[in-house]
């Protein structure tokens, strides 16, 4: 373990174990002193110049989450700035402990399973629209199953009003939404086409072509012309599939107009799901 591990300390908690580690921020299980309560903490850490923008990122987190109140969306505590000589230098986020594993390193193979996590994901984008706001990077990644079957969205770093223009391109690749990459006005439907290229790669096991592809560069419309999930893969009925190719439509306007459309959509689909399971039981 490194020294930068092993050297951390946070007053009021106990550093329990090092979890993992991402862009310029590693992640810890900390518990309060006082209560006792475990939490995850962030910790951003300045290194060079350059490494603004992660702490601007972990600061947005927390303004954000102080905007949101939805079981399926991870609370931020609190946030705390380390200052050195007046000069930031380390943000510490205090999060919601969550426990489980993302979409992406363990992804569903029942497609019950899929509607029933990604209903829960459409429920937590819905209401950050409602409140104002954007996600702007949801993916496998950032969507988190406990063993309990609690689904939790993170990451709210890349998140921002609705109507924001962003100064430089931010996205993930294979899930980033054209009018990202064009550097235009994010709205709920920028959500809409990330949920539906994260549930697309959920359904198949792999991602849609994108105006950003993670190899190589689409240059011409039929490169980014997508294959139905049904065809991949059989057992996705047809109604999820439409609604995914309607979720990553490239324009905007032929896209469901909300994610809170998406949620009906979502749950006719689940409860069609059931009612046919239960036909065919015994």
């Amino acid at each position: 373990m490194s020294t930068s591990r092993t050297v951390l300390e946070v007053p009021g908690y106990q550093v329990m174990q090092y979890l993992g580690s991402g862009a310029r921020s590693t992640i810890w299980q900390i518990k309060d002193c006082r209560t006792e309560k475990v939490y995850a903490l962030k910790r951003v850490v300045k290194r060079d110049a350059k490494d603004v923008r992660f702490l601007e990122q972990a600061i947005t987190e927390h303004h954000v989450s102080t905007h949101m109140d939805h079981p399926n969306l991870r609370k931020i505590i609190e946030l705390r700035r380390l200052k050195r000589w007046l000069n930031l230098k380390e943000v510490h986020l205090v999060m919601e402990y969550c426990p489980g594993v993302s979409v992406q390193d363990d992804r569903p193979r029942s497609i019950q399973d899929v509607v029933r996590i990604f209903s829960a994901v459409a429920d937590a984008l819905a209401h950050m629209n409602a409140r104002g706001f954007v996600h702007a990077d949801i993916k496998p990644n950032n969507i988190i199953v406990a063993p309990t079957g609690v689904v939790k969205v993170i990451d709210l770093g890349q998140s921002c009003r609705i109507g924001t223009v962003k100064e430089r391109i931010q996205g993930t690749p294979d899930f980033i939404a054209p009018e990202q990459v064009r550097r235009r006005p994010l709205d709920s439907r920028t959500d809409v086409y990330n949920f539906g290229a994260a549930l697309y790669w959920t359904l198949v096991g792999r991602p849609i072509p994108t105006v950003l592809p993670t190899k190589g560069v689409a240059t011409m419309m039929s490169d980014l012309a997508i294959k139905p999930p049904e065809e991949v893969n059989p057992d996705v009925p047809a109604p999820l599939s439409k609604l995914v190719q309607d979720c990553v439509e490239l324009r905007p306007a032929r896209r469901p107009k909300s994610m809170a459309d998406v949620v009906s959509r979502m749950g006719l689909i689940h409860h069609t799901m059931n009612r046919s399971q239960d036909e065919l039981a015994p």
